[in-house]
């Protein structure tokens, strides 16, 4: 791969499920600001569909794909126990 080709030829695709509609938007907005370290080699898309939280990753190879996907789904642990808290 040539460097500065941004042929993502890795994908996964999440729906994490709520108890609300509004519940998953704040998810999608509190995860909205995490900058991406090398945007060249991963991205990640947020949406919601009524109550789930859609995550579509996509990287040039496995390991970079699984450790962003870890680290996102780390976040979203913290969401989770955050939102468990205060309701």
């Amino acid at each position: 791969m040539n460097k500065g080709d941004t042929s993502f030829e890795h994908s996964l695709h999440l729906e994490i499920p709520f108890e609300s509609i509004k519940q998953a938007d704040v998810a999608r907005k509190v995860l909205l600001p995490d900058p991406i370290m090398k945007p060249e080699d991963f991205q990640v898309t947020y949406s919601t569909q009524d109550t789930k939280l859609i995550c579509d990753f996509e990287s040039v190879d496995e390991r970079i794909l699984r450790v962003g996907v870890n680290s996102v789904i780390e976040s979203i642990k913290t969401i989770v126990e955050t939102i468990d808290e205060l309701c």
